[in-house]
């Protein structure tokens, strides 16, 4: 899963530019206020099925981003260009609405984004699974007792288990969500490609039809633990 907070340079960045012709432009609008922004500039740098990077200036950590784009896709604002820290979001056609404190970057709240919403949901869910997971392995590592710890080693495998279907049931429950095709992703190496292609099949026109989706259908009969693993350029 991804971060609220992480370091990222734009320098490595990798802005490739799709092709976007044939997907309708809608307009989108990003504003909002995160006190305690500690540069000058705030940079929206969007990912995935639209990149691109825009910057405004800021006094109080207000901004406005404002443009026109096809459909949701992964986005930061970022502090720097360099060695910056980033907030992650989505940016999609709508309003979105950014708040909160720059020393509680991860809990900034992202309203008006329903990308972003699928997100802390499914956030939500592996959180609660790993939780027991890590609770689990710190029982193992304070227990002298074999059996004990067979049966909590079996616990966390069941657990992987529980976090693979979570994810199954989360894409098949939200077709229309760009975050469905994301997790579906993840799971390239844990399900065999008919599970995958059934995941694929289910999502929504616009989801498969993304840049991203386009990809993916392309390269799926790659994809699945009982086939070749799909080699990066």
């Amino acid at each position: 899963m991804m971060k609220d907070i992480v370091k990222i340079g734009l320098a490595s960045i990798g802005l490739v530019l799709m092709t976007m012709q044939g997907y309708g432009q809608e307009k989108y609008a990003v504003t909002g206020k995160i006190s305690g922004w500690p540069t000058e500039t705030v940079y929206l740098v969007r990912q995935g099925n639209y990149p691109g990077v825009d910057s405004v200036q800021t006094q109080d950590g207000s901004f406005a981003f404002k443009g026109t784009i096809a459909g949701p896709t992964v986005a930061y604002l970022i502090t720097a260009k360099k060695g910056g820290v980033a907030k992650f979001l989505y940016v999609e056609p709508g309003d979105i609405t950014v708040q909160g404190a720059f020393s509680s970057l991860q809990d900034v709240d992202v309203q008006g984004s329903p990308s972003y919403k699928d997100y802390l949901a499914l956030k939500k869910g592996h959180e609660e699974i790993n939780t027991k997971a890590a609770q689990y392995t710190l029982q193992i590592e304070e227990s002298e007792d074999d059996e004990e710890i067979q049966a909590l080693n079996n616990s966390i495998a069941n657990l992987r288990e529980t976090g693979v279907k979570f994810s199954q049931e989360f894409i098949k429950s939200h077709p229309q969500s760009a975050v469905s095709l994301a997790e579906l992703k993840s799971l390239t190496d844990v399900l065999e490609n008919a599970a995958l292609v059934a995941l694929f099949k289910g999502l929504n026109e616009q989801v498969r039809t993304s840049p991203e989706g386009l990809f993916i259908g392309e390269n799926l009969k790659y994809m699945g633990t009982d086939v070749r693993p799909l080699e990066s350029n």
